[in-house]
C-alpha cells in the first residue's frame, strides 16, 4: 500500500468533474494499492485504488476535501501516459 499526497489546486472551472465525498466518506474507494491524501489537511480522500480505478474508471478533475474545503488533483506523476 501507499500513501500518496495530492495536489491542492485552485477551484476548477464550472465544467470542471469534481468529487465533492461528504464528510466522513471516501470520494474513491477500490481494491488497488493506493491511498490518496489530501494535500493540505492530510485527509484520506481515495482509498485503496489502482490506476485503473483513478485513470480509467469514471473521469473527473479534482477531488474536494470535505474536511477543510481545498481542491486535490493527481499528483502529475501519477499519470502514465501511454
Amino acid at each position: 500500500m501507499s500513501q500518496k499526497e495530492m495536489r491542492v489546486i485552485p477551484k476548477p472551472s464550472a465544467d470542471a468533474i469534481v468529487l465533492e465525498p461528504e464528510a466522513g466518506k471516501l470520494a474513491l474507494e477500490g481494491n488497488g494499492e493506493d491511498t490518496y491524501r489530501c494535500g493540505a489537511c492530510k485527509t484520506r480522500l481515495m482509498d485503496k485504488v489502482g490506476h485503473m480505478e483513478v485513470f480509467h474508471g469514471e473521469p473527473f478533475d479534482a477531488v474536494k476535501c470535505p474536511k477543510c474545503g481545498k481542491y486535490n488533483a493527481v499528483p502529475d506523476d501519477d499519470h502514465h501516459h501511454h
